[in-house]
């Protein structure tokens, strides 16, 4: 997959990201600024179905002071609980409308994921390999493709993503979906920011945030005011928009992150770090089978990169297909099967 370095780059938008915390109310269009909206309208009427461009035209002839002025997307469910309840008071209730994109995109297929077909297919492998309401999570993620294809060209969007693959695939095809949009995109580096606030002389020490998820709410809030996001220019712009339509083409089922880039990886990448990890376990239990929780747990706890317990369990399961563990009890039930290395 191809993939890019990434630069540093920072412009400002503070005196945009303070009108929006002291919701003041969004000034009047000027003619030009009204011209070229309502030409993007049209250059994207032909991909949006009528009830997305109804909902901007509606959401751009209702524009005051009590509708949103900034639009957060984040890629993490339980990140989005925490950031709604950092935004839970006024002002930012009112002016910071969040989008979560809930699904871990480190896993699974992604190819054409922006077609229904592709989302068909990534939610069918996912139902087959992994546990929970598949269908629930495909109905949230395809109201989260629309909810972002409809977002009114006039707000400045935020995309918030730490140092993981799952957030970082997110923000690729968050940033794929939004092609050719007027929006100001700025990025928030959840690992960047943590790193730039807590990192002091007396803690000097690396300090690793895996998710954004990690984060409390105390601290989102503490980040939106003191961070500065990254402004995107149209060269970032276009960079992550190029990465994101390589995704849709993008057959494997494993991304990872280093280097600060994004990586495609083969299905199989993690196996022996769960191999070692089970004759760790195994040289305590000479023999004996044990819980497969504790395994999946001490490899979810020590894997540095993202993909979710369930990815775990899934490689688990074809370790045992391929004969490297054996397995007593349920096995469609992970509390209720145990382990033990072969051999």
């Amino acid at each position: 997959m191809h993939t890019i370095n990434f630069w540093s780059l920072k412009t400002s938008k503070r005196s945009a990201i303070q009108m929006n915390k002291n919701h003041r109310p969004s000034k009047p269009f000027t003619p030009q600024q009204a011209k070229t909206i309502v030409d993007q309208l049209f250059i994207r009427a032909e991909r949006l179905d009528d009830e997305a461009l109804g909902k901007i035209t509606r959401s751009l002839l209702s524009a005051d002071e009590t509708c949103p002025q900034t639009v957060h997307i984040v890629f993490d469910r339980a990140f989005a609980g925490a950031l709604r309840h950092a935004f839970r008071k006024e002002p930012l209730k009112s002016t910071e409308q969040i989008i979560s994109l809930p699904d871990i995109l480190s896993i699974g297929p992604v190819e054409s994921l922006h077609t229904d077909e592709g989302i068909k297919n990534r939610f069918c492998w996912l139902q087959e390999h992994l546990r929970g309401d598949i269908q629930e999570q495909e109905s949230e993620f395809r109201s989260a493709i629309q909810n972002i294809k409809s977002i009114p060209p006039h707000l400045p969007i935020i995309l918030w993503a730490g140092n993981n693959a799952a957030e970082q695939t997110g923000l690729r095809f968050a940033t794929y979906l939004l092609s050719g949009q007027l929006n100001e995109i700025s990025e928030l580096n959840s690992t960047k920011a943590y790193e730039s606030l807590y990192r002091t002389a007396d803690h000097s020490e690396e300090i690793h945030i895996l998710r954004s998820s990690e984060l409390s709410p105390e601290q989102l809030l503490e980040f939106y005011a003191h961070y500065e996001p990254w402004n995107w220019n149209s060269v970032r712009c276009a960079a992550i928009e190029q990465e994101g339509e390589s995704l849709m083409y993008d057959e494997s089922y494993l991304r990872t992150w280093g280097y600060d880039e994004l990586w495609s990886s083969d299905e199989d990448g993690y196996d022996t770090f769960i191999m070692d990890c089970a004759r760790q376990f195994q040289s305590a239990y000479p023999g004996e089978y044990y819980n497969v929780l504790r395994l999946i747990g001490q490899v979810y706890g020590e894997l540095e990169q993202y993909t979710g317990d369930e990815w775990i369990e899934c490689r688990v399961k074809e370790l045992i297909r391929y004969g490297e563990l054996a397995s007593k009890g349920d096995i469609g039930n992970w509390r209720k099967y145990k382990i033990r290395v072969i051999g």
